[in-house]
């Protein structure tokens, strides 16, 4: 009966030495981006999950209650990327340029990391509020977007809300716009009068297109 016992407690070390060696969490969410990226979120579960890290059924639950909270890390973690990607130093004196590249960058991020852009901008995760380290990283690129263009334009406090959320529209819209041209390649040819063709010429002088749209909000 000792043996038996002495076996179960050595199997037990044994097994929770291998199951949580790293960050376990940290090494899921890593995973659930990789999966999420390659495959689409909508094929993403925490079954999935478990049979492409290699552990137990059971042990994504441990730090996922639900498919929604895998979503919500992925999406947390997809908007820490953006942030960093478009951030600006706003202790210092900001340019019109300095936006336009970060614009440039934001777009670039929702081409290059589609699937994880649908999840962070769609309706799978609901309420962010039930999330606060996600409901924070999304909040954080616009909050430093605002106080970009609140170097550049004299306007109230809520006239630049107002025109930073319409700028943030822009730049979301065009994401999909383009991703959309890019599909469609060179069949664009045959539609050459729709918005399709408008999108293309716009991909083409990104940075042209976003100057004048800048100049346009600041000015007015």
């Amino acid at each position: 009966m000792i043996t038996k016992m002495l076996a179960v407690s050595t199997y037990k070390t044994i097994y929770m030495k291998s199951y949580h060696h790293g960050n376990l969490k940290e090494e899921l969410i890593a995973c659930a981006c990789r999966l999420c990226e390659r495959d689409g979120y909508t094929k993403l579960s925490i079954r999935s999950l478990a049979k492409e890290s290699g552990v137990s059924q059971t042990a994504p639950y441990r730090h996922f209650e639900t498919k929604e909270a895998l979503y919500a890390s992925v999406a947390t973690n997809g908007f820490k990327k953006l942030s960093k990607a478009c951030h600006i130093d706003t202790k210092k004196n900001v340019s019109k340029k300095q936006l336009v590249e970060i614009g440039c960058r934001y777009i670039e991020f929702g081409l290059e990391n589609a699937n994880t852009y649908d999840l962070m901008f769609g309706t799978a995760v609901g309420n962010f509020t039930d999330y606060p380290e996600l409901l924070e990283a999304a909040n954080k690129t616009y909050d430093n977007m605002r106080s970009s263009f609140s170097k550049l334009a004299n306007d109230s406090d809520d006239i630049i809300a107002f025109k930073c959320l319409t700028l943030w529209s822009m730049v979301h819209g065009l994401v999909g716009i383009i991703r959309k041209v890019h599909v469609i390649g060179d069949d664009l040819e045959e539609n050459i009068h729709g918005p399709m063709s408008a999108g293309r010429m716009v991909a083409d002088n990104l940075e042209q297109h976003l100057d004048k749209f800048l100049s346009g909000l600041i000015q007015n």
